[in-house]
């Protein structure tokens, strides 16, 4: 277990060097299909309960780091930085997170955590807009939008609150017209497949959570 994790950190920063430095074999699509099957690979993972899904991740979010720079989605750049490092943090939270050092169980969000969450929310978003339309990024306020409704699923997730799958929904209805309007037609068919898989990962967390389907 430990060579693959090496392996896939290794991947992750050779994607990003070797881009840059024109190195890669291929094309910038060649790129963008490394992301998507990584991505969905590491979704449908997290959508099971498998922590091994935070690992897997990492390849496809230093892929697709490189590939929204190249469009002009600067925010979803940034949001990839924070996915990298807060994804290998998951991990621990995910296995050791719980009481007594135990894997952390699938619960509910807490009516404390989104009374501070709404607000911070839209603050970030209106701060957010108004950064990408100053430095001249593509469709400002839907990259806003989708980046900070993203970042709150994912803490979400890492947290292994259910809620965390509805907002994941939300935001998949908006990033298939955003990437497919940024010509990434790969990208827009890959958040159709996760649109699909956040669905089964709600139905699976709600029941891990010891709720109806």
């Amino acid at each position: 277990m430990q060579k693959v994790i090496a392996g896939l950190l290794a991947a992750s920063v050779a994607v990003v060097g070797f881009t840059f430095f024109g190195t890669l074999p291929g094309s910038p699509s060649s790129l963008e299909v490394m992301a998507v099957v990584t991505g969905a690979w590491s979704v449908w993972l997290l959508a099971q309960n498998r922590a091994l899904g935070w690992w897997i991740a990492l390849v496809s979010i230093a892929a697709f780091g490189v590939v929204f720079y190249r469009v002009r989605l600067f925010a979803e750049v940034g949001i990839q930085i924070f996915y990298f490092f807060t994804s290998m943090q998951a991990i621990w939270i995910w296995m050791r997170g719980g009481a007594q050092g135990q894997e952390r169980r699938v619960t509910r969000l807490p009516r404390r955590i989104l009374l501070w969450t709404l607000p911070v929310f839209l603050v970030s978003l209106v701060l957010l807009r108004w950064v990408l339309i100053e430095i001249n990024g593509a469709a400002p306020f839907w990259d806003a939008l989708s980046t900070v409704m993203s970042l709150t699923a994912h803490i979400y997730l890492m947290l292994r609150f259910v809620e965390s799958w509805w907002i994941w929904i939300a935001v998949d209805l908006i990033y298939v017209p955003l990437y497919a309007s940024r010509g990434l037609p790969l990208t827009s068919m890959l958040y159709v497949g996760f649109l699909l898989i956040s669905i089964s990962g709600l139905r699976r967390f709600r029941r891990l959570a010891g709720e109806d389907q």
